[in-house]
């Protein structure tokens, strides 16, 4: 299924908005935060090792966010993440309750329970590398959706979360792993910040803006070809109203734009940090 307005993320779902189901449209905020990304369609060069003026960044970025002390950034790694928000289809945006089970590096379950008008079944995906089954749940019943060229959506899903979830824990800048270059300086919607590079093993390459007075992440980007397309697809992700979970400074509110134009926006109503979350929440339910 093609189409620049949705993710790998949401296949499932999109069957449902491409057969025209019925349901509220809603409006979104009307103040939604732009990006300056324009970094054009071509490789990056990655260093062999991450550059002292970027790794500068980073680590004032995870002192502000821990209140100085790094280790917490390990309590990240299991987490659970309630978000209320709208996902954007075209000419219309549907209200959803989605969760969020997440395990560094490679497992993540998310549920998707829309309003009880949009006509729309939960929707869920499960991935537990290289694993990955999307679906929906109607009346009690899950059924498989079926995917052409599993592996390349596996592959672009677990880049989109990178982006879409880690980043914003912080969590990928501590692996000694991810190679961090090309620090400058810009102004994001007025604010100065500091921008770098981030290149995590085996994904696109992201672009991070940090508030140069507070070292809060303010939004995380990246280009990559989805299945099914042929052009790349521009990501955002503008994090908002950071406030305290657990002693982490985390964001409250996410809104996400492809192409120039947004596609969701969530408003965080909680995040958990469990010891462990048990492997089978990351399998198709049965």
């Amino acid at each position: 299924m093609r189409g620049v307005w949705v993710s790998v993320l949401f296949v499932a779902a999109t069957a449902a908005f491409a057969t025209g189901c019925g349901g509220s449209g809603k409006e979104l905020p009307k103040e939604v935060p732009q990006s300056t990304e324009k970094d054009a369609p071509t490789a990056v060069v990655v260093p062999a090792k991450s550059e002292p003026a970027a790794v500068a960044v980073v680590e004032r970025a995870v002192k502000a966010a821990t209140d100085n002390n790094p280790a917490r950034i390990e309590r990240g790694k299991v987490n659970r993440l309630k978000l209320k928000g709208f996902i954007v289809a075209p000419g219309r945006s549907f209200s959803s309750n989605r969760r969020v089970e997440a395990v560094w590096p490679d497992r993540l379950a998310l549920t998707d329970e829309f309003s009880s008008d949009s006509g729309l079944p939960t929707t869920l995906v499960r991935l537990r590398r290289p694993l990955l089954w999307v679906g929906n749940v109607r009346d009690g019943k899950a059924t498989t959706s079926e995917m052409p060229d599993v592996q390349e959506r596996e592959a672009a899903l677990s880049a989109e979360m990178i982006a879409r979830h880690w980043m914003a824990l912080l969590v990928p800048l501590a692996d000694a792993r991810t190679v961090v270059f090309a620090a400058r300086k810009d102004v994001l919607n007025g604010t100065p910040v500091d921008v770098l590079r981030a290149a995590a093993p085996g994904t696109p390459v992201f672009s991070l803006w940090f508030d140069e007075k507070s070292s809060r992440l303010l939004q995380v980007s990246f280009a990559h070809v989805e299945p099914g397309n042929r052009s790349e697809t521009q990501k955002v992700f503008v994090l908002l109203d950071h406030r305290a979970a657990d002693g982490l400074l985390l964001p409250g509110r996410v809104t996400y734009l492809q192409n120039g134009r947004q596609v969701e926006d969530w408003t965080v109503e909680g995040w958990e940090f469990p010891e462990r979350i048990d492997d089978a929440a990351f399998d198709a339910p049965k």
